[in-house]
């Protein structure tokens, strides 16, 4: 009897109530790249380079996790963050090999390596009550540093890094469920990624001597020779 009451109770939990019965929530973040993104990108352009894909485990396996008066809430912004990112890399290169360790070990002849890593990341989740509205609070910002190197020199020719912030606000009128709370809170976390994907291939764009390199990596397919001034 006690457990169907706590079920009861959960299911119409409100901000406004007190959370008898513990509830854990894990809202589904987007993996697709939004217009945000693209916008941020400024532009996509293809290359035929072959490119091995690195993810530390700080930033691939990262899992946000908050409790508030609504619940507990997990997002797993790891996942979210690493297929964004693959897709957005897919749009710039022919090739992607994703590798579980800094050193590519495969047989085929690649280009280059990319290595992204997290720096750190600051997530704050909260609900306000107003006189007829509540309002489910998020502030999210995302740092990451990523690089490439060129194989062949063993140097690195493009370092980027953001700190992409995102402050969003929910609201519903009257009652917010907590499914809705985390709704608004996974729509501010997936903006802050798209930011963060937006800014890195946005940088890469603008980088006169990465652009060097890619001709270089492109004129080595062609099977031609193009040297670096």
């Amino acid at each position: 009897m006690r457990n169907i009451l706590c079920t009861v109770l959960i299911t119409v939990m409100t901000t406004l109530g007190i959370m008898g019965c513990a509830v854990k929530v894990t809202p589904v973040l987007n993996s697709s790249l939004s217009m945000d993104a693209f916008e941020k990108m400024g532009k996509v352009d293809f290359h035929n380079v072959k490119l091995a894909l690195y993810l530390d485990p700080k930033i691939k396996e990262l899992r946000v996790n908050q409790d508030i008066k609504m619940g507990k809430f997990s997002f797993d912004v790891g996942k979210a963050f690493s297929a964004k990112l693959i897709k957005a890399l897919a749009y710039n290169f022919r090739t992607i090999y994703f590798i579980e360790k800094p050193d590519y070990t495969g047989t085929d002849a690649i280009d280059a390596l990319m290595y992204v890593n997290l720096q750190d990341v600051d997530v704050n989740l909260s609900t306000k009550s107003g006189f007829s509205t509540v309002y489910a609070e998020a502030y999210v910002r995302l740092s990451i540093r990523a690089e490439i190197k060129d194989v062949d020199e063993k140097k690195t020719v493009w370092v980027g890094t953001t700190q992409a912030k995102e402050t969003a606000s929910h609201q519903e009128m009257g009652q917010m469920y907590y499914q809705e709370a985390g709704r608004g809170y996974a729509m501010a976390i997936d903006s802050a990624i798209d930011k963060a994907i937006g800014d890195l291939i946005s940088d890469m764009s603008k980088s006169q001597n990465l652009s060097v390199y890619i001709d270089k990596w492109e004129q080595k397919r062609k099977g031609g020779s193009h040297a670096l001034q």
